[in-house]
């Protein structure tokens, strides 16, 4: 049988068993991880993204699974996407025929078809403090993958469960957080693990067009390429998602005289009470901005009336241009939205278009090769905004309260790799007023 032959020759040799029964040759890192994870109780290994790390843990499954006998291997991920149909998946694409004679693959197991009850690895989803509770054997490995996005108490049995001689743990991810228990692995508890760092500019499996395209987008001492390329941890103060100068180069102290001839669109942040603004904000052609309205303390019938005014000028003004309204409807703005909906239907706006916005929607990326997602619509609306800002394509009014806004907006990379906005929460604990007049841009681009 093949485990009877794989415990006697390759229980410390993985390369020889990925080489020679997986039948798949190891780069040179895959090969270094294979390796510390035989060699070593405990490994963590950050990286960059594209480098191989799902497919090398998913040989070290099968890899335990066929030379211990009775192994148990618990495998976690901070989501399911990133624990099933990644880390999962990518096991059952390396179960040749000749391994698939002994182990059985299913969604929620994977085990050895003579004993299913004691020969197994299981993936667990790591959003409950009690993933990696429960599991004691001789034979255990642990695999967490994207170790960044696993909550500390998720770790603390884990620690627990090694004291057996043939048990192992190996942590692997995008260095995303500066703290925690994988940031720790690397930092003040570094003695007790094999570390590693893994760079895309040294791996063969990412293409230096990614790397290029992320450094032009966002700079060789930005936070993504940190931690999507280098394998770094980000940096000790988050980022600006926009630079300061480019708003400064596309501000201006004119209002242009640019005829609308594509489009008008008006955007709409509502408020009531507090600190907040509302907001009316106008574009040209997706580039020019006109002079804003800021409204203070109105309820929705009179943000309402001001938005009517304001396309009754446009529409007698530039006749036959199509109007777009998008309207923040998170909150306050949906009455506004509700109301102008019935406006448009009794003066028969035929030219009008009324959009309903939500900012925390399904995020994604905003062109098909772009090398980063955003975590949600909110992002993908200032991942258009930042763009046109960078490349000098849009021409803004000179206002140092929007300026401010649109500029002092962090931003981190979180656990999927995924761009990830401060929060207007966030942003008001700094000091920052609330950001309505930046809300009013980045609508533009919905």
């Amino acid at each position: 049988m093949l485990f009877t032959e794989a415990i006697l020759y390759y229980k410390d040799r993985p390369i020889e068993f990925v080489k020679d029964i997986i039948q798949a040759t190891p780069d040179d890192n895959q090969a270094d991880i294979l390796n510390r994870v035989a060699n070593n109780r405990m490994t963590s290994i950050r990286s960059g993204h594209g480098i191989g790390k799902s497919t090398v843990l998913s040989w070290l499954i099968i890899w335990f699974m066929c030379t211990r006998p009775f192994p148990k291997i618990p495998c976690t991920a901070p989501t399911k996407h990133q624990l099933y149909d990644i880390l999962w998946a990518e096991i059952a694409k390396w179960l040749n025929p000749t391994l698939k004679t002994e182990i059985e693959w299913t969604q929620e197991k994977l085990y050895m078809k003579a004993y299913p009850e004691n020969w197994f690895a299981v993936p667990r989803t790591a959003t409950q403090p009690d993933a990696l509770q429960g599991f004691h054997a001789e034979h255990l490995l642990y695999i967490i993958d994207e170790a960044s996005g696993v909550k500390d108490s998720v770790f603390e049995p884990v620690l627990g469960s090694l004291s057996t001689q043939d048990s192992r743990l190996i942590m692997m991810g995008n260095p995303t957080q500066l703290s925690g228990f994988f940031f720790d692995s690397h930092n003040k508890n570094r003695d007790k693990y094999s570390i590693a760092k893994i760079s895309g500019e040294n791996s063969k499996r990412v293409s230096k067009q990614f790397i290029q395209d992320i450094i032009d987008m966002y700079g060789l001492d930005s936070d993504v390429f940190r931690v999507r390329v280098a394998g770094e941890f980000p940096k000790a103060m988050p980022d600006s998602f926009i630079q300061l100068d480019w708003v400064e180069n596309c501000s201006k102290n004119r209002i242009s005289q640019t005829y609308p001839t594509i489009r008008i669109d008006i955007g709409v942040d509502v408020a009531r009470f507090g600190d907040d603004e509302t907001v009316i904000n106008i574009l040209f052609d997706k580039k020019y901005q006109q002079k804003q309205k800021v409204l203070n303390h109105n309820d929705t019938m009179e943000v309402t009336g001001n938005i009517v005014q304001i396309v009754e000028e446009l529409r007698q003004q530039y006749i036959g241009i199509p109007i777009h309204i998008k309207i923040d409807c998170d909150g306050l703005g949906v009455g506004v939205y509700d109301r102008l909906k019935e406006i448009k239907e009794q003066k028969k706006w035929i030219t009008v278009t009324l959009h309903e916005c939500h900012f925390g929607g399904a995020g994604g990326k905003n062109k098909n090769n772009d090398p980063v997602e955003f975590s949600n619509s909110t992002g993908k609306m200032w991942g258009l905004l930042r763009e046109k800002l960078k490349n000098n394509d849009i021409e803004l009014i000179y206002d140092d309260k929007q300026i401010t806004q649109v500029s002092n907006r962090k931003y981190r990379v979180n656990s999927d790799g995924q761009i990830e906005l401060e929060r207007k929460e966030e942003m008001k604990k700094r000091g920052l007023t609330s950001p309505d007049r930046r809300r009013c841009i980045s609508s533009f681009f919905i």
